[in-house]
């Protein structure tokens, strides 16, 4: 996990800890990214990947984080300390909204991607990459779903992305982008506890500026989410 991630987790953890209400929880998923650029081109085909979910709600404020490893090697002991794949992507997004209604969140934040295109990584360091690729956008949407989750419920959310990618190694350039993900979810409650599995599906689209840079990315997950609400 990057230094950068790794500060955003905590903070996260720091802010559930000492929540009213909050949600927070591993992820595991099974994406396929289709990556091209003017000199590139990447297929990952079907691959695990892993990570870190949560939110925090205090009325009408709305606050939620979520931080995802894409390895192309998939989820391995070894690959944390030296992953060989040819291509790996650490993303975050961290956004503030307000309840609009019971069942409508406006959403605001930021987005972080690293990119890693060929070569290796060691701990999380990129080596002889082909292309490396540090992305920040600012994000905004809604979000819409049930008013419980109990015994079941549902979400389903929109984002825009606005930002700015430099491109290294095989590119030397700054990009301006643009780009959009859609996420769909079904919390459901484990029996009378308060943890929840959440299986959904998500589709996610980057592309830059002048480079030829364009990425779509699909995926299948499953949070496992501890909520305070009981």
């Amino acid at each position: 996990m990057k230094p950068l991630y790794l500060a955003c987790a905590l903070l996260a953890l720091t802010t559930a800890a000492t929540a009213q209400t909050f949600e927070i929880g591993p992820r595991i998923s099974n994406y396929s990214t289709h990556l091209d650029t003017d000199l590139l081109s990447l297929r990952t085909g079907r691959v695990s990947s892993y990570g870190l979910v949560g939110d925090y709600r205090n009325g009408a404020l709305v606050v939620d984080w979520l931080y995802e490893h894409d390895p192309q090697e998939g989820i391995s002991p070894i690959a944390f300390i030296v992953d060989t794949g040819d291509y790996t992507r650490d993303r975050g997004e961290l956004t503030v909204g307000f309840a609009l209604l019971p069942t409508l969140d406006l959403q605001g934040g930021v987005r972080l991607d690293q990119i890693r295109l060929g070569g290796i990584e060691f701990f999380g360091n990129p080596i002889a990459s082909d292309l490396n690729i540090d992305h920040e956008a600012i994000t905004a949407g809604v979000r819409f779903h049930s008013a419980t989750n109990r015994p079941a419920g549902f979400y389903v959310l929109g984002r825009a992305m606005i930002g700015t990618a430099k491109f290294r190694d095989g590119l030397d350039q700054d990009a301006d982008t643009t780009g959009y993900r859609a996420e769909a979810g079904i919390p459901i409650r484990l029996g009378q506890s308060n943890w929840f599995i959440v299986p959904g599906a998500e589709y996610e689209h980057l592309e830059a500026k002048d480079t030829g840079f364009r990425m779509n990315t699909n995926r299948a997950f499953l949070n496992f989410v501890w909520s305070s609400r009981p």
